[in-house]
């Protein structure tokens, strides 16, 4: 695509790969979020004009929509991230036209790397956060599990005992009464009395 070369919105649909109506949807968001397209003098607001940095836009609007599902909180971070640099004499734009062969200088302010350093702690810092609850999100499930375990090896033990005492007892109950049913009835009837 010509970056100096507008188009209307099945053009743009098609490059961003997706269907017109949807990109209009998605072109209403942004500009609520305040980002301008340029339009045309048809009709009562115009229509608008694609050109290649709005269609980059729609393409980083595309792919945060499909993780995040939230209009408005996808058109804020689109226009964060497609803001355009602040160019100053510390800071040069790197580019395509520059020849891949000789090194690119390209230096920071102090603001600049201020910044960049203090989301990379604060990256590594929610990273760090996430994997010590997680560890100790284990450790408590482990320490339960074991706890657990040993109770119910207890209660299995404590039943064993009370079991082995029960037969023991009906054992012994049994074992009497057929001492009882040893004697006969002839020999209850006829047996010497004690």
């Amino acid at each position: 695509m010509d970056k100096n070369l507008g188009y209307f919105a099945k053009q743009a649909a098609e490059e961003v790969g997706t269907n017109p109506h949807t990109l209009r949807r998605w072109a209403l968001e942004l500009e609520k979020a305040g980002y301008k397209f340029s339009r045309n003098n048809k009709g009562k607001d115009g229509h608008r004009i694609f050109y290649q940095h709005d269609i980059d836009t729609l393409i980083v609007f595309r792919d945060l929509i499909s993780q995040l599902q939230d209009y408005e909180m996808v058109a804020k971070l689109t226009l964060e991230r497609v803001e355009e640099p602040v160019i100053d004499e510390l800071s040069p734009i790197v580019n395509e036209e520059n020849n891949p062969s000789e090194p690119v200088i390209v230096s920071f302010t102090e603001q600049e790397l201020k910044q960049y350093t203090e989301s990379i702690i604060e990256e590594t810092s929610k990273r760090v956060s996430t994997e010590t609850a997680e560890k100790a999100s284990a450790q408590t499930a482990e320490a339960i599990y074991k706890r657990m375990e040993n109770l119910l090896e207890q209660r299995d033990h404590e039943l064993l005992i009370r079991l082995n005492e029960s037969m023991e007892q009906k054992k012994l109950e049994v074992a009497a009464t057929k001492e009882e049913e040893t004697v006969s009835w002839f020999g209850r009837l006829f047996g010497k009395k004690k």
